[in-house]
């Protein structure tokens, strides 16, 4: 496992970055944790429903799964 620090340089992208890192790790791909320069990690507010349901429709488990057992493989 290897660890990378990511500089967004500029802050107009920042969320464009940021989407694209939890969409990796959404898919599994990559652990994704946002930490502040001073190395306190951001507090998220949680996920609203309409965001859980894209989520699991992303990730493709609707058709196989019901939406509980899909927010536990998703950890949502």
């Amino acid at each position: 496992m290897k660890t990378f620090q990511i500089r967004v340089n500029n802050e107009a992208d920042e969320e464009l970055v940021t989407k694209l890192l939890e969409n990796l790790a959404t898919k599994g791909i990559i652990e994704f944790k946002y930490e502040h320069s001073e190395g306190d990690y951001k507090k998220r507010a949680p996920a609203s429903e309409e965001q859980v349901q894209e989520i699991i429709d992303e990730a493709e488990l609707g058709p196989y799964y019901s939406e509980e057992e899909a927010k536990n493989i998703l950890k949502l």
